[in-house]
C-alpha cells in the first residue's frame, strides 16, 4: 500500500509531537531540585575519572551557608585515598558562589594547595534531603562528586 505524502508527513509530525512531549517530561523531572536547606557541614567524596590523579579519592569536609539564594563555604581535605593527606595533600576549598539551576546546584570552588591553585565547579542533584550527588571538574582534574549531609545525633 502506497502511503500518500501528506499522510507520511502528519505520521512523520506526529512521531516529533510524541518525541518532544517525552523530553519534556523527562527534563521536567530533572528540573526540580527539592528544595532542601544546604546550610552546614557536609562530607564531600570526590572520585576523579580524568586527570592526572585519575582513581584517586579526596574526602573533604565543607561547611555550607545559603544566603540570598546565594551558596558560599569553605572546607579541608580530610582524607586522600583512605588515608591522612600528606603535606601536598593538604587542599583548603573555598565555595565562591555557588546557585540552584535547572534542577541542579553549581558550586562554584577554588581549591588551593600549597603554592599551587585551581578553580572549578561542582554540579549537584539532590538524592534526598541529606545527600547530593553529581559531577565536579577543576583546573587539575574531574571526576564524580557526593556530598553527605554531617547529621549530629539527636540526645
Amino acid at each position: 500500500m502506497k502511503m500518500r505524502p501528506v499522510s507520511a508527513f502528519l505520521l512523520s509530525l506526529a512521531g516529533v509531537v510524541l518525541l518532544l512531549a517525552s523530553v519534556a517530561v523527562v527534563q521536567s523531572r530533572f528540573d526540580s531540585t527539592p528544595n532542601i536547606a544546604l546550610d552546614g557541614d557536609w562530607d564531600v567524596h570526590h572520585l576523579v575519572q580524568w586527570g592526572p590523579y585519575k582513581s584517586w579519592r579526596f574526602h573533604y569536609r565543607l561547611s555550607l551557608r545559603e544566603q540570598d539564594g546565594r551558596l558560599h563555604g569553605e572546607g579541608v581535605t580530610l582524607a586522600v585515598n583512605g588515608g591522612r593527606p600528606g603535606v601536598r595533600e593538604q587542599t583548603t576549598m573555598q565555595v565562591v558562589d555557588g546557585v540552584r539551576e535547572r534542577g541542579q546546584i553549581i558550586a562554584w570552588v577554588f581549591e588551593r594547595n600549597g603554592d599551587r591553585a585551581g578553580r572549578g565547579a561542582i554540579k549537584w542533584r539532590v538524592a534526598d534531603a541529606n545527600r547530593l550527588v553529581g559531577t565536579f571538574a577543576t583546573t587539575f582534574y574531574r571526576g564524580a562528586s557526593v556530598a553527605q549531609r554531617i547529621v549530629q545525633p539527636t540526645p
